[in-house]
């Protein structure tokens, strides 16, 4: 055993929140490297904790951590850095560092914006962490590379996380889950509304066999409830999408499972396999149905014209192999007028999804919007997650008018007291499923998603990052 011992932090939104959809798998795999050299290391999921800064101070306090790791998300770096700062507050000699996408976007320059960062990490860091943790030198910066082969890779702890129940997707309440990568990257990196592109991770996927095997450690020794492949996209019209599922079938492995997919990757034989293979429901960014729209955000490689046709045949399709389906959108992008933003709310209200979850859209650093933007003066290049206002010329509304619509939007696709028939859907399909304990679950909770179709926006608003 090392003398190092090693905290890493997946912060919140903001202190006291709880949310518990997805496990920090990145964070995650850089505590199982490290935990297989012998390092003690650990991990704090604080997203899902919802602890405030006394309890966080009081943990480091009663541990002697030499280090701390902390995943920076720009729209969260302002957590992260309130973290390192109560950290090295509480203990000076702690080693800091910082990695996530954040760091990856602003390299070197990360130091600037905060002066509790020790050692900053750009990329993917599984072949190196055990090195620059060994190593004292501090304000240093790390350019790692990509992981070529991720079949590499050691499968996740999550009996690190396993006394936390992440349980909870868009208002619908599912059962204990795991999460897990099918790949790293993403296949389309071209949506101009994305900053995955600046990332310059190429694609990689596992193993068919890979996966399973993972699989089989999180239904029969972890004992999971529900998976969720939480992956940009997984292509369910593919050969290999096919090949899994008919994979965990045969293995007899009947754990469930969501996907994440996009709409022109869906076909009859996928999702009658997904389903064949336990697969619950698909998630699927609907972004916009005005065709000009969805050209503008490059959404499809083909005529913009048959999105909706594409949209129309994945929830077809999910009705007909009772598949649920929760689906995104944006609202307000770039010259995008409200009479286009309410044909897709229409069109959200009249399909037979199950949930809709409108987003106010962003200018995300990194995307071609964002970096268009800064070029034509309309946001400052230190506005790296700012909301569209009408002070940038291409939208009608200010930023709290589109906060206002999304969540109207929300109300008016979502509330059971105006759309009973979707809940009624829901539980219908769950009930076909045979996943009769979160139909219990969901029906428990039904005064929480009423309640929740009312309330505030969570959306942070930051200042600086308006339009006045």
């Amino acid at each position: 055993m090392s003398n190092e011992k090693v905290l890493f932090i997946f912060p919140p939104s903001s202190w006291g929140t709880i949310e518990r959809f997805c496990q920090p798998l990145g964070a995650l795999s850089l505590v199982t490297v490290l935990r297989q050299q012998n390092i003690d290391t650990h991990i704090l999921d604080l997203s899902a904790e919802g602890w405030f800064p006394r309890k966080l101070a009081h943990y480091i306090k009663q541990n002697q951590f030499t280090h701390l790791g902390v995943t920076i998300l720009t729209p969260f770096r302002r957590v992260a850095y309130e973290i390192l700062q109560l950290v090295k507050k509480v203990n000076p000699n702690i080693i800091t560092l910082v990695g996530g996408p954040h760091v990856t976007y602003m390299k070197e320059n990360i130091f600037s914006e905060s002066p509790f960062i020790d050692i900053a990490v750009s990329g993917e860091a599984e072949s190196q962490i055990v090195d620059i943790i060994q190593t004292t030198t501090k304000k240093k910066f790390y350019e790692t590379r990509y992981i070529e082969n991720i079949n590499e890779l050691p499968f996740p702890e999550r009996k690190l996380l396993r006394h936390i129940k992440y349980n909870k997707m868009n208002n619908i309440w599912i059962n204990d889950s795991a999460s897990m990568n099918v790949g790293r990257g993403c296949q389309w990196r071209k949506c101009r509304f994305c900053s995955r592109d600046m990332l310059t991770l190429k694609y990689r996927r596992r193993s068919v066999e890979n996966i399973i095997d993972e699989i089989h450690i999180v239904q029969n020794e972890l004992n999971y409830k529900n998976i969720i492949f939480v992956d940009d996209s997984l292509k369910i019209n593919s050969n290999f999408a096919k090949e899994l599922f008919k994979t965990k079938v045969k293995e007899g492995l009947d754990i469930p499972f969501w996907a994440l997919a996009r709409a022109d990757q869906i076909d009859d034989e996928g999702a009658r396999l997904m389903r064949r293979a336990n697969g619950t429901g698909l998630l699927i960014g609907i972004e916009s149905i005005v065709p000009r729209v969805i050209g503008m955000y490059q959404k499809i490689s083909s005529n913009p014209r048959k999105w909706k046709g594409l949209l129309d045949r994945t929830f077809e399709l999910a009705d007909k192999y009772d598949l649920i389906t929760i689906a995104t959108f944006i609202i307000g992008g770039p010259t995008e007028t409200e009479r286009e933003i309410d044909a897709t709310i229409n069109y959200c209200r009249a399909s037979t999804l199950e949930i809709a979850q409108p987003f106010p859209f962003q200018y995300n650093i990194g995307s071609d919007f964002w970096k268009e933007a800064i070029n034509e003066g309309k946001i400052a290049p230190t506005q790296y997650y700012s909301y569209n206002d009408k002070g940038t010329g291409t939208t009608e509304f200010t930023t709290e008018e589109l906060f206002e619509k999304t969540l109207k939007a929300e109300f008016l696709i979502n509330s059971p007291l105006l759309n009973a028939s979707r809940y009624l859907r829901l539980i219908r399909k769950l009930i076909r499923q045979k996943n009769f304990s979160i139909v219990g679950q969901n029906l428990l909770r039904l005064p929480f998603i009423i309640q929740a179709t009312y309330k505030q926006h969570p959306y942070e608003i930051v200042p600086e990052e308006l339009h006045g």
